[in-house]
């Protein structure tokens, strides 16, 4: 394990954590993006599934998502969820509630560029982070 600075998140065990932990919330939201009742905007899962993406919007505002799957691994899910959503309110005879539509697709297209900006493979991430600050040295 090696260290580039003296910083709280300036070593290679936590650079490994934020790995863990941002590889964990991704997978959270591809799994409730895969899961009808997330689509259902009165159910705990809905609500999850979109504190989830603000969540790791937040981290990756600060830096804290180092790793992320491919964007082509969630970017197919987002239109048959947003088909069951609409589904949804239509059977609950409701119109579509298009300023909240709005809301959740800019939520998936932020979802999308953290995964297209995190690396990947958490291991490259990490080792060009540390030659980055080496190199500044």
């Amino acid at each position: 394990m090696g260290a580039w600075g003296n910083g709280n998140l300036e070593n290679d065990g936590t650079q490994d954590l934020i790995a863990d932990q941002s590889d964990e919330l991704f997978s959270l939201v591809i799994k409730l993006m895969k899961s009808p009742v997330a689509a259902e905007y009165d159910e705990y899962d809905h609500d999850l599934l979109f504190f989830t993406i603000e969540k790791i919007v937040a981290l990756a505002n600060h830096g804290l998502i180092n790793s992320a799957p491919p964007s082509h691994k969630i970017e197919p899910l987002i239109a048959p969820f947003m088909k069951h959503w609409t589904e949804y309110h239509q059977s609950a005879g409701h119109d579509i509630p298009v300023e909240r539509k709005a809301v959740i697709e800019h939520s998936f297209v932020e979802l999308l560029v953290v995964a297209k900006n995190a690396c990947s493979g958490s291991f490259g991430h990490r080792i060009s982070l540390i030659s980055a600050k080496m190199n500044q040295q």
